[in-house]
């Protein structure tokens, strides 16, 4: 049986294998990985903690084992306690600015208060009543669970505890070891927040089509198999969204080849469908022999050809080359779909979040809110590539005008990264692409000029329609991407 006790906050150590995401090296990377699967969450909860004091609601969960005391349940809890009580820094992290203000506002008294927490304690023979815990706390729905765990958790769980075997997790775990074509930043969200449920419909309609006996033998395969980089893109797509379980289910031809195998010839498929249209005439004519019903087995006969014909040109339409969808430049549909394409390449955390964030907004609900996502995108990508090349964020001025050296507007930053990507304008075609962009991101009176910005704020008569934002849009993309690239 557990026992129950109040135990102070610095005795407790985090769990590093929290079915949530991968194992972790350290409480610090730990908790990078609870913010990094769901802020929001997280920094609730901490405000909560803040505000109300630590409300003994329910025990936190812990496991006794060798006189040390291993969090099970309640992890986000205590992790907000030890950077609150400052036994981990927080400034390892990007914590908001409100939070870290109120947490040095904090009285003596506060802190003695919420010094403790209840506990249940267990024993390494009770793991199993653990297991039966958390599994109710989170494994069974919304109305059982605290806060039901993404398809990532339950999987881990299953494969962990009930020893069932996950390939499309052991594959996705692979990849964020061994995967090229994704950021530092997606990796550590991907590791906690990632629909396997995708991930494993792709898998099942590839595996064969790749020559392999199961999905268990492609993903043993990975890294090393030729197809490494189609299995890549998969997972990548998958993470931002750009591909769905239904995609599989309802194109397949479309998305198998996408991702490696070859297109099915359409000869195979035809005798394929002719083969069971045959196989079920066989059927038809059977069962009315047996019920001596000769009329009905040129009916049945001639419904097996239709039935032919039908898969023949289902077939057919199968293997035509699909039509991606396309959109009006002023669609917002197009907006979205160029960037969840849009890769910027690793060590651009803060422009992968503006890029995620601007995925998630509405235009037509959130112009204003996007306008000035983009234009930080901009001020945030213009700098980094200034930095990575040598072009100076500062103006000097001229010698003896007793002038101090002053940041470079967004507008001249531009310039001088458009004469860096061009070759000073020697490079003629990448002139013309950028051309719009760096006309129209440099214009004083522009959407995202920082005149533009200010009326935004300030004028309330002043405002964006979503249709000259998806157009704007379509001009700057180029210079965007091909910073970030």
């Amino acid at each position: 049986m557990s026992k129950s006790a109040k135990i102070e906050v610095s005795k407790l150590n985090l769990d590093l294998k929290n079915y949530r995401t991968v194992p972790q090296k350290n409480e610090v990377d730990a908790i990078k990985a609870m913010i990094s699967i769901n802020a929001n969450k997280f920094y609730g909860v901490m405000e909560s903690i803040i505000t109300d004091g630590y409300l003994p609601t329910e025990n936190i969960i812990l496991l006794e084992e060798n006189s040390k005391y291993t969090v099970m349940e309640g992890n986000r809890r205590i992790a907000c306690l030890k950077i609150i009580h400052g036994l981990i820094d927080a400034k390892k992290f990007s914590i908001r600015e409100d939070l870290l203000s109120s947490i040095k506002k904090l009285s003596d008294e506060w802190k003695n208060e919420n010094l403790q927490v209840p506990c249940s304690i267990y024993k390494p023979s009770e793991k199993n009543t653990i297991d039966k815990i958390i599994s109710l706390a989170h494994g069974k729905g919304e109305l059982a669970a605290r806060d039901k765990w993404a398809s990532i958790a339950t999987a881990r769980h299953n494969r962990e505890v009930n020893k069932v075997q996950e390939p499309a997790l052991d594959l996705l775990e692979k990849y964020l070891k061994h995967g090229q074509n994704a950021n530092g930043l997606q990796k550590e969200r991907w590791a906690g927040d990632y629909n396997l449920t995708v991930l494993d419909e792709g898998l099942r309609h590839l595996f064969a089509r790749l020559g392999y006996k199961s999905v268990a033998d492609l993903v043993k395969d990975y890294p090393k198999t030729k197809y490494a980089s189609d299995l890549e893109n998969l997972m990548y797509d998958v993470g931002v969204q750009e591909v769905h379980t239904r995609d599989f289910r309802n194109e397949t031809e479309k998305y198998v080849t996408k991702y490696g195998a070859k297109p099915l010839p359409q000869a195979t498929q035809s005798t394929s469908n002719n083969t069971q249209a045959n196989s079920n005439s066989g059927n038809s004519n059977s069962s009315s022999n047996a019920a001596g019903g000769g009329a009905n087995t040129g009916t049945s006969q001639s419904t097996s050809n239709n039935s032919s014909a039908t898969a023949t040109a289902q077939a057919k339409k199968g293997t035509a080359k699909a039509t991606p969808k396309s959109y009006a430049i002023n669609d917002p549909r197009e907006v979205v779909g160029t960037l969840k394409k849009f890769k910027p390449k690793t060590g651009r955390p803060k422009v992968v979040t503006l890029k995620n964030e601007l995925i998630t907004l509405s235009i037509t609900k959130n112009p204003i809110a996007f306008c000035f996502l983009l234009r930080s995108a901009f001020e945030i990508s213009a700098k980094l590539y200034c930095d990575e090349n040598g072009i100076s964020l500062k103006t000097i001025p001229k010698a003896g005008s007793g002038k101090k050296p002053s940041d470079k507007s967004l507008a001249d930053l531009l310039r001088d990264v458009n004469k860096h990507l061009t070759n000073n304008n020697k490079d003629q075609i990448k002139v013309k692409v950028l051309h719009g962009a760096t006309t129209e991101i440099t214009r004083a009176e522009g959407i995202l000029s920082v005149r533009s910005m200010n009326q935004l704020v300030h004028n309330e008569k002043f405002s964006v329609q979503p249709s000259d934002i998806c157009t704007l849009f379509g001009n700057v993309f180029p210079l965007l991407e091909a910073m970030n690239i």
